[in-house]
């Protein structure tokens, strides 16, 4: 089967760069890291607003409500440390 384009063409559509920790300096580690955990409070945040919207218990959404609100602030001050 031919794939059609250029080796070039194709390594600049299907190459991933590949992340090492080798030669990554402590700082960029970090910076690695905090953003990881940004974007997974963000993805938290998500799914619990998306469980709110289908919850029909009171007390089960007063819950919910309160876990977005630690993971908003949690995620403001993360924000706010920044890198």
């Amino acid at each position: 089967m031919a794939l059609g384009g250029t080796t070039a063409e194709y390594d600049r559509k299907f190459a991933t760069p590949v992340v090492t920790h080798i030669n990554q300096t402590d700082e960029e580690q970090a910076i690695l890291e905090h953003n990881a955990h940004v974007e997974a409070l963000e993805t938290l945040a998500t799914e619990l607003r998306n469980c709110l919207e289908h919850a029909t218990d009171e007390k089960y959404k007063r819950y919910l409500a309160l876990k977005i609100d630690r993971t908003n602030q949690r995620l403001e001050q993360l924000r706010t440390e920044g890198f």
